[in-house]
Parts: structure tokens; sequence; C-alpha cells
């Protein structure tokens, strides 16, 4: 059901389909075919893109076609960027829906689901989804695309931005009617974040959010929301986590009479849950469909359903397969509903077993089963935002003078060791009182003395660097040594970077390669190989000045990448970097 909803349904005419051609668009040329339907195309209604791939430059290029088209109001591009690296997408969107912004145009519905870019890939739709292109927008699909909370976040900015911009403008006002966002991993923040955005908005008719990792709080937020949405039809939170919630989720359900599809299977809303839902619906009118399957819940909640909907004329589909009734408390259910036309099509093969010998936790057990949860999950957060990043420098007051310490490996403990470990690790790496630290990777010099004067002589980069699939890598990991150096001058930084770009030849996989990896090094993103959250920076202003001062070496695609960055991070409270970072940006814009 869930991959249903990336989905649109196809419009019937002024459609261009390219849909499921397996196009590979890996520049201009490749795309010229597609470029040319879509100028000829008139009037261009809708286009439909998905099942293909394609780059920035070919992004570019349907872009410039588009331009010509300020008829055109849906753009299916679900699934448009298979084998693309998530940096790939943000400046890939911003090429495609670049004219769209000043050509008039009048956009109903975005659908981008399936495309796996995250929370960056929202960076790069943002302008777009507030502009004025945007305020007729009425279907909004980001299925299965992976935004995380941090996305959600983006994202609802990005709404409410579109409804106060459009209001200011004094024309149609921004009035979003359906929101499809499933398998996203928005958990609470996230959904914090959209329930404010759907309460200023307050004109949807649709919400699916399903298998978002949802809990509790996010729920409330989202069920506080739903009540100023007054046309809601659609409400699908299934797979995520309602337990305590139920009950304001009820409350909403009640206050929303025009419902007619309530989708809240595997959530856990038990038995008290299931209680205040039937009771909420129990006067509905317009209600065809409700699944509470797979929810934990007990015969009494089954019944209590049961009882709400058997004189329920509109209701064609109930589900409550998978809880736990036992034989005898699907008989009961079924001897309710038997003047139902759907009992036949009831399907309860995975029912839980006997509800005789079960008792439901009380609510001060569920209470405690959801604090603890929470705990573990707050305390697993810390736990990532404490981790060292793979180069931080030695705070240990009394190893000051021994210098930084590089690459950490996860085995090894922080605290304290008996003597006799410290000497095998003392004989194991090898290292002197003047040296620094460098467990786990392999060191970049040879003694204090030459540390980083050998890589002022280009030659000598290139030999560590080397010429193999590792060249990168190890790139990146020079960059990393020579930022976190607190006593290697600026100049000298700068020249050493001079000196790596200008010995690597860019390929276009390695240019990905280089990218990601250096957006992960900054703090940027979240390193997708680890697992580990985004790092933190120490020395922010010697990396920007560092790529100021690099700027003619860095590939175009690594400049739009950062300007993207830069301009969306807000971490530079210092009023001196925060000046650097606008000259950075100023700089890679040219």
């Amino acid at each position: 059901m869930t991959d249903n909803l990336s989905k649109s349904i196809k419009s019937t005419e002024h459609e261009l389909s390219w849909a499921n051609r397996g196009l590979k668009g890996n520049s201009a040329a490749d795309v010229r075919e597609l470029c040319n339907e879509i100028e000829k195309y008139k009037p261009l209604k809708a286009l439909r893109l998905e099942g293909n791939t394609i780059n920035e430059e070919a992004a570019t290029a349907i872009g410039k076609a588009l331009e010509k088209h300020n008829e055109i109001q849906r753009l299916i591009w679900n699934d448009l960027f298979t084998t693309r690296l998530k940096t790939e997408v943000p400046p890939s969107l911003i090429k495609l829906t670049k004219g769209l912004l000043t050509n008039g145009s009048h956009i109903i519905e975005i659908n981008l689901s399936d495309n796996a870019f995250g929370p960056i890939g929202v960076k790069g739709l943002e302008t777009f989804l507030s502009s004025s292109a945007c305020y007729t927008l009425e279907e909004l699909r980001l299925n299965n695309c992976g935004m995380g909370s941090m996305g959600g976040k983006l994202l609802a900015e990005a709404l409410i931005a579109c409804h106060k911009n459009s209001i200011v403008s004094g024309g149609r006002q921004f009035a979003l009617k359906q929101f499809i966002a499933g398998r996203n991993r928005l958990e609470i923040e996230g959904a914090q974040a959209l329930a404010k955005a759907f309460e200023i908005i307050g004109t949807l008719e649709v919400i699916r959010m399903p298998q978002n990792g949802i809990r509790p709080p996010g729920i409330e937020a989202l069920a506080t929301a739903f009540v100023r949405n007054r046309n809601l039809r659609i409400i699908d939170l299934n797979d995520n986590t309602i337990t305590t919630a139920a009950a304001k989720l009820a409350s909403a359900i009640g206050k929303l009479p025009k419902l007619e599809i309530i989708n809240l299977e595997s959530s856990l809303i038990r038995t008290k849950g299931a209680i205040a839902i039937a009771r909420a619906i129990v006067s509905h009118k317009n209600l065809q469909e409700l699944y509470l399957g797979c929810n934990d819940m007990h015969t009494e909640g089954g019944l209590e359903v049961a009882r709400a909907v058997k004189n329920m004329s509109s209701l064609k589909v109930l589900d409550l397969n998978g809880n736990c009734f036992g034989f005898d408390g699907i008989d009961e259910i079924r001897n309710v509903l038997e003047n139902k036309s759907f009992i036949n099509q009831m399907a309860f093969s995975d029912d839980e077993g006997s509800d005789e010998d079960e008792e439901e936790d009380d609510e001060n057990e569920v209470d405690d089963e959801e604090d603890n949860d929470e705990d573990y999950q707050e305390a697993e957060e810390e736990q990532q935002e404490n981790e060292p990043p793979s180069f931080v420098p030695n705070t240990n007051s009394t190893q000051k003078h021994l210098g930084f310490q590089f690459g950490v490996s996860p085995s090894i403990s922080s605290k304290s060791e008996t003597v006799s470990g410290l000497s095998d690790r003392i004989a194991k790496f090898d290292f002197t009182a003047s040296s620094p630290f460098n467990f786990g990777l392999q060191s970049t010099t040879n003694s204090k003395d030459n540390k980083w004067t050998t890589f002022n002589n280009i030659d000598k980069v290139k030999e560590h660097l080397k010429n193999d699939e590792q060249s990168i890598e190890r790139a990146i990991k020079l960059l990393e040594d020579i930022w976190n150096d607190y006593t290697l001058s600026q100049n000298d930084c700068s020249s050493i970077a001079k000196n790596i770009l200008k010995t690597l030849t860019f390929t276009t996989t390695s240019e990905r390669n280089f990218n990601e990896c250096l957006l992960v090094s900054l703090g940027f993103v979240k390193d997708e190989k680890t697992g580990r959250q985004r790092r933190t920076i120490n020395q922010r202003d010697k990396i920007y000045q560092t790529l100021i001062d690099i700027n003619q070496q860095l590939p175009k695609s690594t400049k739009n990448l950062l300007s993207i960055f830069l301009q969306n991070n807000s971490n530079d409270q210092n009023q001196c970097l925060s000046g650097l970072k606008q000259k950075l940006v100023m700089t890679i814009k040219g």
C-alpha cells in the first residue's frame, strides 16, 4: 500500500510521458531528444519522467526546455535520480525548476517520490517550493525519499514560507490539499515541524505519513494540526507508534466528520486506543475504510469497533486482522458484524491467539514503556552527537604537548587504561613523545621536522595520493589533517591544499566521490558508510579561507554544492566567521 503512494494519477490529456524508458541522462546530448519533444509539445500540462535517471547537466538542458511552458501544471518526476549520489540531487533540482521560477507557471502537482535524496534533497527544492510558482500547489508527493527529521523541518519551513508569501502577494493563497510522505524517517521532530505547517495551511484533505518512526509526541502534534484542517478525508499513519497518543488522536478524529479513510494499522493503539477510536467515529457518516489491524488489540477493543460501525452504511472495508482476539473473540466480532456485506472478506488469519489468558498493560505500564524507549532514544542520540569526529584535537590537558589525535578507532576505549595496557599500545604504535597520536590510520608524516614541508612539494603530494581508486579518500584525509593541525599556518595550509587539487585528475565518478567525501568532512552531511552523525568542525575559519584560496582548483559541481550548503548552514554565530563564510559564497559563485 505504501508503494502505491508514490504513483500519480495519469493525466488524460496534454501530458508528455517519458516514463520508464531507462534514460541515462549524463549530458545534454543524452536528453536532446526529450528536450526537443518538450519544446514542441503544446500545450504541455504534465511532464512525466519517472523511471529514468539524470545528472545536473541533463537537468540543466531539461530545465531550459521547460522555460518555454508557463502552462505546465504537473511535475511527475518520481524515481528520477536512480544511481545518483545524494549530493547530485540538489543542483539538479535547482536547474530543473529554475525556469519555472520566472516564467509565470502555476504548479498543481509535484511528485518526487522514490528519490532517496535525503535531507539535502529538500535544500534543492525549498526555493522553488516557497516561490510564486507553487502558490497553486495542491498535491505534494515525497514518498520514500529518506528526508529524515532534518528534511522534514526544511520542508515544513518551505511550506510555511509559501503560505506567507502567497498572502503577502495579495493573490491566490496557498491551499495545499494532498500531502504524501511515507517512508521518510521523519520521526518526532520532523512530524512536529510538519504539524506546525499543516496548522498554518489549514486546507489539507489528504495526509499520508506511514512508516516514519513517529512516536507519541509527534502523533499528538499531528492530531492538533488535523483539527485545523476540517476538510480532511484521509488520515494514514500506519506503521508508526501511537500508544499513549491514541486518546488525543481519537479526539481529533471525532471532530473531522468528512473522513473517508482512516489507516492506523500496525501502530500499537492497543485496546484502550481502539475503544477511543471507536467512540470517536460512531457518528461519522462518510467513513468508507477503517484499518486497525496488527495493533495488539484484545477482544474488548475489537467489539467496541464492531459495535461502532455495524450500522454505518458508508463503511466498505474494515481491517481488524493480526490482533489478539482468539477463536472466541473472532466469533463474537463476526456476530456483531453479521449484517455487513464485507464480513465474508474480513481476514483473521494472523490473529495472535487466545484473549483469555492475556492481560493488557495498564496505562502506567505503557507510559513507563514509552518513557524508557524515549530515554533510550535520547541517550543514543546524545552518544552519537558526542562521538568524536574522525579528526579532532587531543584535549587531554596532560598530553597537549603530544600534538593531535587523528582517526580514533571506535574499538579503543576513551577511559583510563592500566599501565600495562598503555605500554602495549605504545609498543604497538611506536610513537614518540613529540609526535601526534595516530590510532587506526596510516600516518601522513614520518617525523616532526618534515611533517608538512614535504607536502609543499607537489611531487611529494602526488606520490602520497598515488593514482588509484583510493586517491580521493587520501586527498580528503590529507585536507582534514591540515585543517585540524593548529600549528600549521594558513599560507602553508592553502599551499598544500592547492597541491592536492592540482594532483587529482577528476573523472565523473571520482568527482562525485570527492564531493560526497568533502561534504562529510565539512560536517554538512552524515557519513552513510559509518552511520555516524554529522561531524563537529573546530577550525571552520581555516577551512573557509582555504576554500577561498583554492577556489580556482575546485570542480564546478563542488562549488555548486558548497554554495547550497553554506547558504543553508546557520551554525556560524561569530560575526567574523559569518563574514568569512559570505566571502566564500561570493567567491565560489564567481
